[in-house]
C-alpha cells in the first residue's frame, strides 16, 4: 500500500474528469481560487503524511490484514534428530498464534462558511490547515506510543484480541516464544520490566542491559534502539564505564582526552525512528541507539530492533485503509443548482497493533511495586 501523498491528495481532491473551475467556482478576495486552496491542503497533508511515514517507518510494517499471525512455541528445546537406518523422521508441524489489529476511523473538519472563503486571508486559510496538520501527526504518535508501552489486551469482536507484547499469562491470549537456540520460554515469560528502585544512572544501566537481553535471546540480535522520557535524558548521559557514548554530529571536530572532549563519541544520525537521537548505549547485547521522546513519561522506556523502513519483521503493524496510510483531503460541496465548495473535511482510517510481540520490550523505573503499571499517555 501507497502514503498518500501530495499528488495523491491531490488527485482524489480534484479527481480528473470533474471540471474544478466550475465546481469550486468562487474567487477570494486575494485572487485565489477555490482549486487552489484545496491544493495547499492536500499539500500540506500530503507532507505531513509523508513525515508521519518517514519518521515511524523503521518502527512498523504497514499492512490491509485483520490481524498478524506467527510461531507458538512448546516451552521445550527440539532439534533435528540424527537419521536412523530403515526408519523414517515423525513428522511435525509449527503450531501458530495470532491477534487481530485495530482499525479505527478519524475525521477532522475545518468550519469555513461560504462568505468567509471568499473574502478570507489566504495565511488565514494556511493557519487553519496548519492545525489540521498538527492534530493528525499528534495522533499517530499518540497512537503508536500508546502501544508501545501498554499491557493491556482490547478486545475487537468477539473472540478478537488487539494485544501487547510477551506478557506471560495475565491475558486472554496467551503467548509463548518460540525457542532460539537452545533457549526455551515458558508461558510466564514478560516482556514488561519493573526495576523497583529509583531512576538513576545505575538502574537505567541495568533496564537496557535487561532489555537488550530479551530481545537477543529471541533472535532479535544486533543494533537496537531504545525510546526514554526527554524528562530522564540525563540518567542515561551520565552512564559510566565508558558504555554510554555521546552523539557528535559529523560537522563537529573531536579532540578527545577529557571531560570536555570526550573520547567516546560516535558520529550519524537515523531516520525512521521515533522520537530524537542523543547517544548510544553499549549494553550486554549489542549496542543501544537511545532517543527521547517528550511523550513517554518519566521512568519509562522501550526497546526494539528496526529491521528496515517497513519491514514485515519490524514491532508493530500499522493497519492501513486500502486506497494507503494518510489523511485524506475531502471538499464538501453545497446544495446550490451549480454546487460550490462549501467547507473541507479531512478523514483517515488506520490501527497500530504489535506485529511480533517478542520485537518489543517495555520497562518502568520506579519505587513502590514489583510488577510494571500502565503509563498515562497524553
Amino acid at each position: 500500500m501507497a502514503v498518500l501523498g501530495p499528488r495523491a491528495l491531490i488527485d482524489i481532491a480534484l479527481p480528473t474528469g470533474v471540471d474544478a473551475a466550475r465546481v469550486f467556482g468562487f474567487q477570494m478576495e486575494e485572487g485565489v481560487t477555490a482549486e487552489q486552496v484545496i491544493s495547499m491542503a492536500a499539500t500540506m497533508i500530503g507532507d505531513a503524511n509523508d513525515l508521519v511515514s518517514q519518521r515511524y517507518g523503521g518502527i512498523m510494517a504497514r499492512t490491509s490484514r485483520a490481524f498478524a499471525r506467527y510461531r507458538q512455541g512448546s516451552g521445550t528445546t527440539t532439534k533435528t534428530p540424527t537419521a536412523a537406518e530403515f526408519a523414517g523422521a515423525d513428522p511435525i508441524r509449527g503450531e501458530q498464534i495470532g491477534n487481530m489489529l485495530p482499525r479505527n476511523d478519524f475525521q477532522d473538519a475545518l468550519g469555513w462558511s461560504r462568505k468567509f472563503l471568499e473574502r478570507a486571508d489566504s495565511e488565514l486559510l494556511r493557519f487553519d490547515v496548519m492545525e489540521i496538520r498538527d492534530r493528525w501527526i499528534n495522533r499517530v504518535d499518540y497512537d503508536i506510543v500508546l502501544r508501545l508501552l501498554s499491557s493491556l489486551e482490547n478486545q475487537i469482536g468477539a473472540a478478537g484480541y488487539d494485544v501487547p507484547w510477551v506478557n506471560g499469562t495475565s491475558g486472554n491470549v496467551d503467548f509463548i516464544p518460540p525457542q532460539w537456540r537452545g533457549k526455551s520460554f515458558a508461558n510466564t515469560h514478560t516482556h514488561f520490566v519493573r526495576v523497583n528502585a529509583a531512576i538513576s544512572t545505575t538502574n537505567s544501566a541495568s533496564a537496557l542491559d535487561t532489555m537488550a537481553t530479551h530481545l537477543s535471546e529471541h533472535g532479535h540480535v544486533g543494533r537496537k534502539f531504545a525510546i526514554v522520557s526527554e524528562t530522564d535524558i540525563a540518567m542515561y548521559t551520565g552512564i559510566t564505564n565508558g558504555r554510554f557514548a555521546p552523539l557528535i554530529p559529523g560537522e563537529f571536530r573531536l579532540t578527545a582526552g577529557n571531560s570536555a572532549a570526550p573520547a567516546l563519541s560516535a558520529a550519524g544520525e537515523l531516520q525512521g525512528i521515533p522520537g530524537e537521537l542523543f547517544g548510544f548505549y553499549n549494553s550486554n547485547s549489542g549496542v543501544v541507539e537511545l532517543h527521547s521522546h517528550e511523550r513517554f513519561p518519566t521512568g519509562y522506556l522501550w526497546m526494539g530492533k528496526s529491521y528496515g523502513d517497513n519491514n514485515p519483521s519490524n514491532s508493530l503493524a500499522l493497519r492501513e485503509d486500502k486506497k494507503g496510510f494518510g489523511l485524506q483531503v475531502i471538499p464538501q460541496l453545497d446544495r446550490s443548482m451549480v454546487p460550490q465548495l462549501d467547507k473541507l473535511n479531512f478523514e483517515a482510517t488506520h490501527g497500530v497493533g504489535v506485529n511480533d510481540r517478542t520485537n518489543g520490550v517495555a520497562a518502568q523505573i520506579a519505587t513502590g511495586g514489583a510488577s510494571y503499571t500502565e503509563p498515562t499517555i497524553s
